[in-house]
């Protein structure tokens, strides 16, 4: 069985993944990093010099061949990967997917804090360069909110169960995800 996490960005999806690996014995694959190895780029160079949409084409063909090859893992989805119908359909047929959700406060506060190697922050935050972190988190919580009003109801379509991150409590959060 693969139990896929997915989520917004900063939700706790890599965490929790490395976490339930070591708690299940069951090999943890990161649909990013996945990409990264297959194009020998990081992220930031894939958008950058790709452009998102052929990011988006990317992710998709590859969590095709992991779902294709793979049947015993951890899977840890990128935030805009559900927003892709058919990413969309086959997290939901073909795996068992949670949804980590958060608080668009705290979600702010990691992504301001976690910004390296999240184009799309870096970019939101190079639109306002004089900003104080005070500003840069208010700008970063309105722009969760919004993306979070749109992918809510994408997130729960390919996902059987929902768990909250906002209290990060690593064993707690596995508990739940492995409590049927």
């Amino acid at each position: 069985m693969i139990i896929a996490l997915c989520g917004f960005m900063t939700a706790g999806k890599t965490l929790a993944g490395i976490a339930l690996s070591k708690k299940t014995g069951k090999k943890l694959v990161d649909l990013d990093q996945y990409i990264e190895q297959k194009e020998a780029m990081d992220m930031e160079s894939i958008f950058r010099e790709k452009g998102e949409a052929y990011f988006r084409k990317k992710e998709e063909e590859s969590l095709e061949e992991i779902l294709d090859t793979e049947d015993d893992i951890i899977l840890s989805v990128g935030g805009g990967t559900p927003m892709n119908p058919t990413c969309r359909a086959l997290l939901k047929e073909r795996t068992k997917c949670i949804f980590l959700t958060c608080s668009p406060k705290v979600l702010a506060e990691r992504m301001l804090l976690l910004q390296n190697g999240r184009p799309l922050v870096k970019a939101l935050l190079a639109e306002h360069p004089n900003s104080t972190k005070e500003e840069q988190l208010q700008i970063l919580e309105s722009w969760a909110k919004e993306k979070l009003q749109e992918r809510l109801p994408l997130y729960t379509q390919c996902s059987y169960k929902t768990v909250d991150t906002t209290v990060w409590n690593v064993e707690q959060i596995t508990e739940e995800i492995l409590r049927g």
